[in-house]
């Protein structure tokens, strides 16, 4: 029972939902079986957390049926039957927040009725919906769809040869439907064959851009189709140009946007700055930042109230990137309460190592890396990658030369990193591992031999991919012209 499917679902459900859900089964509208009545009553009693280790099924079975033989047949009924209204439950829930679906049923169920008056007076409270509606989604398109098809199916059942406005606002809601959704559709397309080298295909996605691009289509009157169009012809181009665009008209349209559909849309923006920062243009790194600030500014980053480590991590990440050291420090700082409390210490730790080392406070970073637990690869990986710059920093070779050597055991101990991201690592120790053994040997090296061995490690640098923190490694490689 501890195990059981009912079981897992209620433990999900928030505490006010678990007790909405005890209304809804003791309501005689939605059941009348008594049995599934006392089978919750007794659950409830564990409630909110249903640890059900001691709670004995035969037990149970007495108290949902006081005067029967136990049948394990029949008690795994009442608990199917328990699911079933948990299941009924939950897409209750989810109906109660659709209201323009609500009202669409409202208006074809007085419709069929007969009810004409009442009929008009659900068409008039649905269109004072629509107007009253703050956003643009693909949702609000196809409600409006099937309003403007109810009120055209009224107007044929009234058997009167008419023009009748509410056929062609049928059309339109359905190719404005259509458009968004085929345009978001192919954006994650070309999105996953961009990242993962998929082999999507975004049928007839010229004709619709052709179509978009005509004159008689007015992009600004639909900010869903216009962004992601931005978006589509970003992916496609990859330019600056494109690229700015498609911010613009983010922050222009922003307040026409659910959270989650804007949050969706400054990730197309982010991605975009992510992939030149890896082709090796450092100065998007500025973009990045701008962008996770916009986020946290329209408090879209948080998930059940707490800010993700891996944004808070990221977002320090690009502070000290774009040398940003005082907003950079106050954030961690400001910041620091808003993660989860189980990984609270560890993320402000990390990333104030993070800092230390970027504003070349060594021994402080040094300090707050032993304090850091390796929980996953990531904080190991990055924590290991700040010792070995502090290290090449300072000229301590040999520690430099041990900690390289038992950072590649790490990397490849752990299953959990990505191939290409272990491959990433790897490249990155080799060169690193090259570079400073050429630096200790540049005091007593031929000045011709120092050059030849610089410029192959300048073209093993070009060859290298992926390569992590390549920006790094290019300057420490430049830096190896002053030791000659």
């Amino acid at each position: 029972m501890n195990n059981s499917k009912l079981i897992e679902v209620l433990r999900k459900l928030p505490t006010r939902m678990q007790h909405r859900f005890r209304e809804y089964v003791q309501a005689p509208f939605f059941n009348k079986h008594q049995p599934t009545i006392r089978l919750l009553d007794c659950l409830m009693e564990n409630a909110p957390d249903f640890q059900l280790d001691n709670v004995d099924k035969n037990t149970l079975f007495k108290r949902i049926y006081p005067n029967k033989k136990i049948s394990d047949t029949q008690f795994n009924y009442v608990v199917s039957k328990l699911l079933d209204l948990l299941s009924n439950f939950l897409a209750y829930e989810e109906y109660e927040t659709q209201v323009f679906q609500k009202k669409y049923n409202a208006l074809k169920a007085v419709h069929k009725l007969g009810v004409s008056k009442q009929a008009a007076s659900h068409s008039r409270q649905h269109a004072l919906l629509q107007e009253q509606y703050p956003f643009q989604t693909m949702d609000f398109y196809y409600e409006k769809y099937r309003y403007h098809t109810m009120l055209n199916q009224i107007h044929l059942d009234k058997k009167r040869r008419l023009y009748d406005a509410h056929l062609q606002f049928q059309n339109n809601q359905l190719d404005y439907y259509y458009l968004a959704n085929k345009l978001k559709i192919a954006c994650d397309m070309l999105s996953r064959n961009i990242v993962i080298q998929a082999n999507y295909e975004a049928h007839y996605i010229e004709d619709l851009l052709a179509w978009l691009e005509a004159d008689s289509f007015d992009l600004t009157a639909h900010p869903l189709i216009h962004v992601y169009y931005q978006i589509l012809k970003t992916l496609q181009n990859s330019t600056d140009a494109a690229y700015q665009k498609l911010k613009d008209l983010i922050e222009r349209y922003s307040k026409f946007f659910l959270p989650e559909e804007l949050l969706l849309l400054y990730d197309y923006a982010e991605n975009f700055c992510i992939r030149k920062i890896n082709n090796g243009i450092t100065r998007y790194y500025k973009e990045f930042l701008t962008i996770y600030k916009q986020k946290l500014e329209k408090q879209l980053l948080l998930e059940d109230g707490y800010l993700p480590e891996s944004d808070y991590k990221n977002i320090v990440t690009a502070g000290v990137r774009t040398k940003d050291y005082q907003w950079t420090e106050a954030f961690i700082h400001e910041n620091k309460k808003k993660l989860r409390p189980e990984v609270q210490e560890n993320a402000f730790n990390y990333n104030l190592a993070v800092f230390y080392y970027a504003t070349q406070q060594y021994s402080a970073a040094l300090e707050f890396l032993m304090t850091t637990l390796f929980t996953d690869i990531s904080y190991g990986v990055g924590a290991k990658t700040i010792q070995l710059q502090i290290y090449y920093e300072l000229q301590e070779i040999e520690p430099l030369i041990n900690l390289i050597d038992t950072f590649r055991l790490y990397v490849m101990r752990h299953k959990t990193q990505s191939d290409y991201r272990k491959k990433a690592n790897l490249n990155m120790l080799r060169i690193v591992k090259k570079v400073a053994k050429l630096k200790e040997k540049s005091t007593f090296m031929p000045q011709k031999q120092f050059e030849k061995e610089r410029t192959k490690l300048e073209v093993l640098y070009t060859e290298l991919s992926p390569l992590s923190n390549s920006d790094w490694i290019k300057e420490i490689i430049q830096d190896l012209g002053a030791c000659s």
